[in-house]
């Protein structure tokens, strides 16, 4: 750019100079040639201007520091935050990045058991709210808002962690987060995700899988050559017993014998689209406080001693316990094919008292299996059609067996079979559609131990 001001201003010159010799030259002008000697003359005076104009321009320029063509403009000074401590300034929100997600249903069942009936269900809404630091911190919460059978809407927080990216393999979460124990619970419990319209027998809320844990966990994944090895290590409050004996693991904010939890699933992935898992959880728990419990019937009854008693259990608080838990769990999911199985037992063991060299049980040793195998097809694997693409058949088997708490294998021990048909309106929008066929397995002669269902939900994930 230089050079050719330079060239400019030399043509300038040069111009300037000769129309001056012409007009000091002793050489007549003829009468034809004044015009455009006086057009030339205007010409160089508006050029001699332009030329003052440039040569001042480039002497404010000679005056400043000339920066490399690389260098970055000069950086302003950051305005000083008074309310930050010293030497820590405010996150930009160019690093904040904020998420709203979630999942919403609405349901229809229509059951020929014990109280046959057809209700409508509002479902669930879990809205999710995730806010991200840079590459370095993420906050994530899910809460669930229920209308339960009275009519009232309960509210109840699924999750609410803040993970923290040590590495690229791993992350340390430390709050309320979903149990690491097993796959459904912590993966597939969303009524969008889920291939069938409930969750298998054993494997929901009130079942043998924990729901969610409150602690620190340390979590993530090591590539081995083309496979993978994943991780899941927690350190918690632990499960706690309700009055008939019964395990809890919705994730308590308190310790009521200062015993903490160890939990965690190990996972290898030969494949990215097969993933296999083994799990484990290990605790102590006190005894039930011998507060009256209410089973799904209505009736307020007290759990069966060894010795064939049928009396209250009294106040075993004093006492504690252990529960161990441990599983196995595989996964095929590539193209249309979603194939699923899983496993879980756990043993919570016996509260005895030593009197006069004999032992009395005062509360019977828990053992609990769990287990499902499903198979889901999306016939977009067969079929281009825009409308038969999108159905999906599903199928499951699952068991609950209970032994050692009456209550609990009474109302829960069962065996059933899910066939269900989806549609998918869009990737996260599905009508599910099942038949269920239920059997009870532990219930009294007089108690119908069998039904069959048939559940609608219409299922959002955003």
């Amino acid at each position: 750019m230089k050079q050719g001001r330079s060239q400019r201003i030399r043509r300038m010159a040069l111009s300037a100079t000769a129309i001056a010799g012409l007009m000091l030259s002793p050489t007549p002008v003829f009468a034809a040639q004044e015009d455009d000697l006086r057009s030339r003359i205007e010409q160089m005076e508006r050029e001699i201007e332009e030329l003052r104009a440039l040569l001042e321009q480039a002497e404010a320029q000679a005056t400043q520091p000339t920066l490399p063509a690389t260098s970055a403009p000069p950086v302003q000074p950051a305005v000083e935050d008074r309310g930050a401590l010293p030497g820590v300034s405010r996150p930009r929100a160019s690093d904040i990045s904020v998420h709203i997600a979630g999942y919403a249903d609405a349901g229809l069942t229509i059951s020929d058991g014990d109280g046959a009936d057809t209700v409508f269900s509002s479902g669930t809404f879990n809205p999710a709210l995730h806010i991200q630091y840079r590459d370095l911190l993420l906050f994530e919460t899910e809460a669930e808002i229920v209308i339960d059978q009275n009519g009232e809407t309960v509210a109840e927080l699924e999750y609410s962690q803040v993970d923290l990216m040590l590495h690229d393999s791993a992350t340390l979460v430390v709050g309320k987060f979903l149990s690491p124990v097993g796959q459904f619970q912590e993966r597939l419990h969303p009524s969008w995700i889920n291939r069938l319209a409930d969750s298998p027998p054993g494997f929901g809320h009130d079942g043998i899988q924990p729901a969610a844990e409150v602690g620190l966990q340390l979590r993530g994944g090591v590539p081995l050559g083309r496979a993978r090895f994943s991780y899941a290590a927690a350190l918690g409050n632990g499960p706690r017993l309700d009055g008939a004996g019964g395990v809890m693991t919705e994730g308590f904010g308190g310790d009521d014998n200062g015993n903490k939890a160890i939990s965690g699933r190990v996972a290898f992935l030969p494949f990215p689209y097969l993933e296999l898992g083994a799990s484990l959880l290990s605790a102590r728990v006190n005894g039930p406080s011998g507060e009256a419990v209410v089973d799904d019937h209505g009736a307020t009854q007290g759990l069966l001693s060894v010795t064939g008693g049928n009396g209250e259990l009294g106040d075993l608080s004093a006492f504690s316990t252990d529960y161990d838990l441990w599983g196995l769990d595989a996964a095929y999911t590539r193209g249309p094919w979603d194939m699923r199985f899983e496993y879980l037992r756990g043993v919570r063991d016996a509260i005895t008292e030593g009197h006069e060299g004999e032992v009395e049980v005062l509360l019977p040793r828990l053992r609990m299996e769990a287990w499902y195998g499903q198979l889901a097809y999306r016939l977009s694997g067969l079929t281009d059609h825009p409308i038969l693409g999108n159905f999906e058949p599903a199928v499951r088997y699952g068991e609950f067996n209970v032994e050692g708490l009456e209550n609990l294998a009474e109302e829960a021990a069962e065996e059933r079979w899910d066939f269900g048909l989806n549609y998918w309106f869009a990737p996260a929008v599905v009508l599910h559609s099942a038949i269920q066929r239920r059997k009870f397995t532990e219930r009294h002669a007089d108690e119908d131990s069998s039904d069959t269902r048939i559940l609608l939900k219409l299922s959002f994930g955003f």
